[in-house]
């Protein structure tokens, strides 16, 4: 059976690009806020390493989403690429002020990045 031209089951590069620059804009945001949260009070570098990791997967969930929403289909895959690429960009950019030293640590956050997405793009996909 020949496929339509219109396969919306499709992983679409486009949708993609579209979650992870939503992604990057809600890390960036709310990286200020935490900035501006950490200025004004005395709060422990323990607690904002907590609250950074959860930034950071909240804003794959949400870029997953918004890729799958888009992509109108396959949402596990869209919306984990989404959190795959992302985690790389993040682990990159890091290195540019560490080394990257590959840990099962390093490993366990880009699967759980990829996990947390994807499971945003199944969520997204099926938003009405």
């Amino acid at each position: 059976m020949p496929q339509s031209q219109n396969d919306s089951s499709a992983v679409k590069v486009s949708s993609i690009l579209r979650g992870l620059v939503v992604s990057l804009i809600l890390l960036l945001m709310g990286s200020v806020v935490l900035g501006i949260i950490i200025s004004l009070s005395n709060a422990v570098n323990n607690s904002v390493s907590k609250i950074l990791f959860i930034l950071n997967y909240l804003s794959v969930f949400v870029g997953g989403s918004v890729a799958a929403y888009s992509a109108g289909g396959k949402g596990w895959i869209n919306g984990g690429l989404v959190g795959l690429i992302y985690m790389l960009m993040i682990i990159l950019l890091g290195s540019l002020w560490n080394p990257i030293i590959i840990s099962l640590s390093l490993v366990s956050r880009v699967v759980i990045g990829f996990l947390v997405s994807a499971l945003g793009g199944m969520i997204g996909v099926n938003v009405v």
